[in-house]
């Protein structure tokens, strides 16, 4: 970043003048736009953002103390990756500060914003005298007030003026940029004066500031669902919310160490100890749902599991379908679902099928579009009802309510800690299973493995309007196709029954009476007659 100052202005601590003094504390070069007017006062305290007027749209610049800074800084002074991984193994007592900054919208326009940055100083901590916040990528900063601005490499520095410079334990400042993009940003590696901090976008936890949404559609899909509260933000683990389980939460729960830390406290124990050591490095890695990479970087025919678009997929059939609609806890179809649809069939003493004979089953009993199947399409119309029947077939004649569903798959989604959300997942199944079903899954390890299988989208790939909307009549109200929505959840999981896309119940199945929809889904794990008796 070049410095841009009048030649007869100089960073000089003997000058009296009020510019020469706000420039005492201007380290890099920096280029001022500041009224003309004899009223200006570089060393205004208050917190609030200056007034604004028109341009860019001027009405959201800010006229007073504002600080311009390049966005594409010549100095290549950044700190290489693998120190920065590394100090926190190396500094373990202090490479995790329990200081916050929240990052919060005041105005936006087509391309950018106004927002402030509240940094709040640890309450149980020393002050700080003296700070630099600083983070890698969004939000990118057109102009600061209340404080410096540079750029160091890929990251953005914030440092302190004169009047904000010493923070007491529990106090905060408010500093003001306007920001370059749309809101909200997603700033990674957030530090103040080299430690992590925890960091907030609006008031909310931003898990390390990977947060996305643009108005109706929040998550920025384009399928309708919000995004926010996802388990896309969900990373349990990521201690220091930089979106990754790694060094630096290691460090992080080390440095906590027998303590009653609540954040390093992963099981929730009282205690910091070996348990939650375990529970950390059993998380190891990125927390992107979608495995860091794009769509197209997606092999659904590779891997443990087979995604059930390896078969085929039918996007332009319905909303939610494609990998990267993936939101809020929702998960891909793959053949791990058949583990637990096997599972349950060897619990009620049936032999193991596989995908094939339930699409044959399915296409005979007209639950799906066509009469006649070609190419994969047993194999994906029998992944898809294989699901659908491990999601719900547990499930007693005389504990089948529908919220049930609603409740379960929620829970397995949205539940961040995982201790707490396979204790209160197995908790419904005790209650509304059949007996000794729960036992079942703890004793053979298929805990994790059903719940997985209640993350499943059932939307996902398209197959459920592409390959299985069959028009089987259901009690002559409604046809099966109805009745398959009983897994698809309102965009905020908390209504089954639900039209995805439009947000609204799926009308003819709510007429289809409790019995005729649990006898239709427990017909899917003994192949029997879906509006018959079965279970």
């Amino acid at each position: 970043m070049r410095l841009r100052m009048p030649e007869e202005r100089r960073c000089s601590r003997s000058s009296r003048s009020t510019f020469d003094s706000f420039m005492t504390f201007c380290p890099v070069p920096l280029r001022f736009k500041t009224r003309s007017d004899s009223h200006f006062d570089p060393f205004r305290r208050d917190r609030e953002p200056p007034e604004t007027v028109r341009r860019i749209p001027e009405r959201f610049i800010p006229k007073r103390g504002i600080e311009e800074i390049s966005v594409k800084s010549k100095t290549k002074r950044s700190i290489p990756s693998g120190i920065v991984a590394s100090m926190p193994l190396l500094w373990a007592g202090i490479a995790h500060g329990e200081h916050s900054v929240d990052f919060q919208i005041r105005d936006s326009w087509q391309g950018g914003y106004n927002a402030d940055i509240i940094i709040e100083v640890d309450q149980k901590g020393p002050p700080l005298s003296g700070w630099e916040l600083s983070w890698l990528g969004d939000p990118e900063v057109l102009y600061a007030w209340n404080c410096v601005p540079r750029e160091e490499g890929d990251r953005t520095i914030l440092a302190n003026v004169d009047y904000n410079e010493y923070v007491q334990p529990g106090d905060s400042v408010t500093l003001g940029i306007t920001g370059v993009g749309s809101w909200p940003p997603a700033p990674d590696d957030v530090r103040i004066n080299g430690d992590l901090v925890h960091v907030f976008i609006d008031g909310e936890h931003a898990g390390g500031g990977d947060g996305d949404g643009d108005g109706g559609d929040d998550d920025d899909h384009g399928d309708g669902h919000g995004g926010g509260g996802d388990p896309d933000g969900c990373c349990f683990g990521d201690l220091d919310g930089d979106r990754m389980v790694n060094g630096g939460d290691l460090a992080t729960l080390l440095a906590a160490w027998n303590s009653d830390d609540g954040l390093a406290d992963l099981d929730q124990s009282g205690l910091v100890d070996g348990a939650d050591l375990a529970q950390l490095l059993g998380r190891w890695g990125s927390c992107d749902p979608h495995g860091g990479g794009s769509h197209d970087d997606h092999m659904p025919c590779m891997g443990e599991f087979i995604d059930i678009t390896c078969w085929g997929d039918f996007h332009g059939s319905n909303h939610n379908s494609d990998h990267e609609q993936m939101v809020d806890g929702r998960t891909i179809i793959t053949t791990e679902a058949m583990l637990t649809y096997n599972d349950l069939r060897g619990f009620l003493g049936l032999p193991p099928l596989d995908v094939e004979d339930i699409g044959y089953w399915a296409f005979e009993e007209e639950l799906t579009n066509n009469a006649q199947w070609w190419g994969d399409d047993l194999k994906g119309v029998g992944l898809y009802y294989g699901m659908q029947g491990a999601k719900v077939g547990w499930i007693t004649d005389e504990a089948y309510d529908p919220q049930i569903i609603a409740d379960i798959q929620r829970t397995a989604r949205t539940v961040c800690n995982p201790i707490e959300m396979e204790a209160m997942v197995m908790d419904m199944v005790r209650e509304f299973g059949i007996e000794g079903y729960a036992e079942h899954l703890e004793a053979n390890g298929m805990v994790r493995t059903f719940i997985n299988t209640l993350k499943m989208e059932p939307h996902y790939g398209g197959w459920m309007h592409g390959r299985c909307h069959g028009y089987r009549s259901i009690e002559g109200v409604a046809i099966n196709h109805d009745v398959n929505h009983l897994t698809v959840l309102s965009w905020d999981q908390m209504q089954p029954f639900m039209n995805d896309t439009f947000d609204w119940p799926q009308w003819p199945a709510l007429d289809v009476s409790d019995s005729g929809v649990i006898e239709y889904f427990q017909s899917m794990v003994v192949l029997g007659d879906p509006v018959g008796e079965n279970m």
